[in-house]
């Protein structure tokens, strides 16, 4: 072997022992929330799931990973002193960096200038990677909001998760944006479970009406399945909520986007509690796969 190539070799395998991190024997069920648009209120719905969760007696938390446009900790009224930001430059572990929110869910916020986390060097992902294990462990759920639309550098988060969430409208350029956010998703791993919330619908039928249109789109052109978990009505508590700064299902916890919620998180959560685990890596194992891949290129 020549001593040029045995050098690049020896740096690939350091480059490997940065990014894996130590792991944990509880893992928390993982759950990444997209949307093909902004707009459609994905974030609200994020932030309201997790306080469903808190309700039931299990432990939260919510990674805000919109790029630029972090906005969970505006929802609840709150300013963050510490960021997502904050951890990858290695100002402050990732534990103490959670901040509290309604109904003891914790969260940490995504904060502005984002793109920095997606350009870290490697030495940094490994200390983020290990703080996220370590983390990971302590929560029963971890809801990842991610971005409108689909990046690259989102990539490797959505598909290490175990379950996908995408939100829609029914106006149709929410549903084009959504099939083409899905779309994108299936090309890099057909096995992918997505599931579908339709947000905003003026009744029933027409959240069902929307389901059957993306899901037959996708299931015509791409030949895959995506399940629907519910939806939530146009409701006007939600927007008085949100000017509020209070999560709808604390102001109006009997409003129907309230019940429509918590019946959403029932089936999504459920149906992932009582399915038959699966022989496939952690998160945290998978997202560190794809890291790996990413700087050994």
């Amino acid at each position: 072997m020549k001593p040029d190539q045995a050098e690049s070799l020896r740096r690939k395998m350091r480059q490997r022992q940065l990014i894996k991190p130590e792991l944990y024997e509880k893992k928390a069920k993982t759950l990444a929330v997209i949307s093909g648009k902004g707009g459609v209120g994905k974030s609200n719905l994020t932030l309201n799931m997790a306080v469903a969760l808190q309700e039931k007696g299990k432990k939260a938390l919510i990674i805000d990973l919109d790029i630029g446009m972090g906005n969970i900790d505006v929802l609840i009224g709150a300013a963050s002193s510490r960021t997502i930001i904050d951890v990858m430059e290695n100002r402050y572990a990732l534990a103490q960096s959670l901040s509290s929110g309604p109904k003891g869910l914790r969260y940490i916020s995504g904060g502005t200038g984002l793109e920095a986390i997606y350009q870290a060097d490697r030495e940094k992902w490994s200390a983020f990677m290990n703080g996220l294990s370590a983390v990971l462990s302590d929560f029963d759920y971890v809801l990842f909001d991610m971005g409108a639309g689909l990046s690259k550098e989102q990539l490797p988060f959505i598909l290490s998760a175990e379950d996908i969430l995408a939100v829609t409208t029914p106006e149709p350029t929410a549903i084009m944006d959504a099939y083409s956010a899905i779309k994108h998703l299936f090309l890099a791993d057909e096995r992918l479970t997505v599931n579908i919330a339709v947000n905003r619908a003026r009744a029933q039928k027409h959240a069902l009406d929307t389901y059957t249109r993306l899901s037959h789109a996708i299931h015509t052109f791409l030949g895959a399945e995506v399940r629907f978990a519910g939806s939530i009505p146009d409701d006007p508590l939600v927007s008085q909520a949100v000017i509020d700064q209070v999560p709808f299902l604390i102001k109006s916890p009997q409003a129907k986007a309230s019940r429509s919620v918590r019946l959403l998180t029932d089936v999504l959560f459920q149906t992932e509690e009582n399915k038959p685990r699966e022989e496939k890596p952690a998160f945290i194992e998978r997202l560190s796969s794809f890291l790996m891949r990413r700087t050994l290129q």
